[in-house]
């Protein structure tokens, strides 16, 4: 008998190959990626901030943050303002348009998955989403422990 924790690792990393082919294959925002996607919804989630608070947020260097941002701003997706409290800070801070797009995306994205799990009953469903919020509230538990122990 194989390994609970053997199918468990198996399934997450063919889900994770398997929804970046979904969107490739049948999302038009082609634009958007998984990091564009991120970005953007904490930014519409939690309002202007830093790159430094960008990048802790997600988990990114700032470099790489920095990188992200920018080709954010060069698609007209975000702004730069400065920090009312401080105005040598820029903060970052989703746009019009970027919020429009971002919208359009999650509808398409939703639309997607409802479509694919029509043959699931709602208590599935609920139940699915209610585990993976779980599984990734336990990571984000697991990695503060890390952090706090090093």
């Amino acid at each position: 008998m194989e390994n609970l924790f053997s199918i468990i690792e198996r399934e997450i990393a063919i889900f994770g190959r398997r929804a970046e082919a979904i969107r490739i294959a049948y999302l038009n925002h082609k634009e958007i990626d998984r990091s564009t996607y991120l970005l953007l919804r904490l930014l519409l989630d939690e309002g202007p901030l830093a790159i430094k608070s960008l990048a802790d947020a997600l988990h990114l260097d700032i470099s790489t943050a920095s990188r992200q941002t920018a080709a954010l701003e060069g698609k007209g997706f975000v702004e730069r303002l400065s920090d009312p409290s401080d105005a040598r800070v820029k903060l970052l801070q989703i746009t019009e348009f970027g919020r429009s797009e971002l919208h359009a995306f999650a509808m398409a994205r939703e639309e997607f998955y409802a479509k694919l799990l029509e043959d699931w009953n709602e208590d599935e469903c609920r139940q699915f989403g209610e585990s993976l919020a779980r599984f990734n509230r336990t990571i984000e538990t697991r990695r503060l422990e890390r952090e706090k122990s090093e």
